[in-house]
């Protein structure tokens, strides 16, 4: 007797390794402003400070700036190591996951360039 796939419940019907709801939390933190830019950034020039990254990305406040850090850390994509120094050294790098999360999404942008040329 076959048994039946497990769904996601999300009542598409698709298995539940099929379906893309378990990335639902991953798309919404991605999709908060700044968030990507400040993977980007810290993809590109590794190790970055606060002021550095509030500097590159111009109109962030430093609350909305230390929120979205803050978010990054707790979901894993980015580190943060301070530094006990006198003023306080801050500094920010992707973690693996970081790391793969990002090749993703540039393996996606660029399908998306393909698909559009």
């Amino acid at each position: 007797m076959a048994t039946a796939a497990a769904t996601c419940g999300c009542g598409s019907g698709l298995a539940a390794t099929d379906c893309l709801c378990p990335a639902a939390p991953l798309a919404t933190l991605i999709g908060r402003r700044y968030a990507l830019g400040l993977l980007s950034l810290i993809a590109n020039h590794g190790t970055v400070r606060f002021n550095e990254l509030r500097s590159r990305l111009g109109d962030v406040s430093s609350s909305t700036l230390a929120t979205r850090l803050a978010d990054l850390e707790q979901a894993g994509l980015i580190e943060r190591t301070g530094h006990p120094e006198t003023p306080p050294r801050v500094e920010y790098s992707l973690t693996g996951r970081g790391r793969e999360l990002c090749r993703v999404l540039n393996d996606f942008l660029r399908r998306g360039q393909a698909k559009r040329e």
